[in-house]
């Protein structure tokens, strides 16, 4: 090989390690992104929103004056007592409601279905946010559980070539090799097992964000960047619940949302009556004659103001007014046992994370106990004063320790997200309104 071509290759090696060191691990927020912009569900909630605003604009239309134009042309045949065959007119009229009682109660529900749907668009853009959160840390335990399940197989294994070499060099019996056999099957298939988890934990949350995620490559940067933000604050997390619960009853997007819904069908239940009053409006037109007759004019106009007042509707309004209040009154009970339900959720929550808090703390400090256990254990087994099956049982309580451990961080991160998914807040320090 030459000489000058070493540096070159060197550099390269250097080069390409940079960019293997450089990937990105993905993290909580960057998912939480990639899915308010790419997943359905939160991409078809503002149109929710524009439905609603259409809505509005039409029952604002009640207040408004509307400008017509018709044209009618005629052919005959036989010839009139002018002598022509065709004959065209052309009108223009102009209408203009003056008063109309319906609407007034009619644009108020179409208000507050405008801010209803508003309401709801933020609160399926949180669920969607809140989905990929979970399915993020998911996917993260599911990981550690995979690291734990390989270095159990790599210890198993490990320890089945020291039980081998014993048993050949007549320092144990075969059945040391024959368990450490069995273990190394054991945790062979709490890999197999971890790596499916994995894989389905992988394609859930891609689903979620509408993108593939590509599984870390030996050796290179992992997929998945630890949440070290949401993990302190559950941690440290403490509040009032009475103050919390007085803030999310104004932060809670569902909320607003019901309370828009009462308000617009309370509106919608005062339309029948305002039926009782009578309507007015008042209309003007020009008629154009291209060719008129002699006797005929060219142009008319004519003004009109009309009254209409239906003094008996066969009971309609009277039968659409019960059935409106009977829907405000149960919305009005959905939104008070809404209401109750938040306080609920909040002190459950609340109760929840301190519970899983205290849990990982026992969780953090039995694996350190475990792991210890697992290295004297190994140690006095090669110097012959401990049994394979007490090295076999110390490994495994070691890898249920680690299994342990992540399940107990899993339940506290997830607790957290719960209460502020109760508090009305998303899942990372950010607005996720469009």
């Amino acid at each position: 090989m030459r000489l000058d071509v070493v540096p070159a290759i060197l550099l390269a090696g250097v080069l390409f390690s940079h960019s293997a060191g450089a990937e990105e691990s993905l993290r909580l927020e960057q998912a939480v992104r990639s899915a308010l912009e790419n997943n359905e569900r939160a991409r078809r909630a503002p149109l929710r929103v524009e439905q609603a605003a259409g809505q509005l604009e039409r029952a604002r239309g009640a207040f408004l004056p509307s400008l017509t134009a018709a044209g009618t042309g005629q052919y005959r045949l036989q010839e009139d007592r002018s002598g022509r065959n065709t004959t065209s007119s052309g009108t223009i009229t102009l209408s203009q409601p003056i008063l109309a009682p319906s609407a007034f109660p009619s644009y108020s529900q179409a208000s507050h279905q405008l801010e209803a749907e508003r309401w709801n668009s933020a609160q399926e853009r949180r669920a969607v946010a809140f989905d990929t959160a979970r399915a993020f840390l998911q996917t993260l335990a599911a990981e550690r559980v995979l690291e734990a399940a390989t270095k159990r197989l790599d210890r198993a294994q490990a320890n089945l070539q020291n039980a081998e070499a014993r048993a050949a060099a007549g320092l144990a019996s075969i059945n040391d090799a024959t368990r450490a056999t069995l273990e190394v099957a054991s945790a062979a298939r709490e890999v197999a097992t971890a790596e499916g988890r994995v894989g389905t934990a992988y394609r859930g949350l891609g689903f979620l964000m509408r993108r593939p995620i590509a599984r870390p490559r030996l050796g290179g940067a992992p997929a998945l960047a630890p949440p070290d933000r949401t993990t302190q604050a559950a941690e440290s997390f403490e509040t009032n619940p009475d103050d919390q619960v007085r803030a999310a009853m104004d932060r809670r997007p569902d909320l607003r949302a019901a309370q828009e819904r009462t308000e617009a069908l309370r509106a919608s239940a005062k339309e029948p009556l305002y039926r009782l009053l009578p309507s007015l409006s008042a209309s003007a037109q020009v008629r154009f004659l291209p060719d008129p007759l002699p006797t005929e004019r060219g142009r008319d106009e004519i003004a009109t103001l009309n009254l209409q007042w239906n003094i008996f509707d066969a009971g309609f309004r009277y039968a659409d007014r019960r059935t409106r209040l009977a829907q405000a009154e149960s919305q009005a009970l959905d939104e008070s046992l809404l209401r109750r339900t938040i306080d609920n959720e909040i002190r459950v929550a609340l109760v929840s994370l301190r519970a899983a808090r205290e849990a990982f703390k026992i969780a953090d400090d039995a694996i350190a106990a475990a792991q210890r256990s697992s290295d004297e254990t190994e140690i006095l087994y090669r110097q012959g004063l401990a049994r394979a099956i007490e090295l076999t049982d110390a490994n495994a309580r070691r890898y249920d320790a680690e299994v342990t451990r992540a399940s107990a961080k899993l339940s506290m991160e997830q607790a957290y997200l719960e209460l502020r998914y109760a508090l009305g807040f998303g899942p990372i320090d950010e607005n996720l309104s469009r």
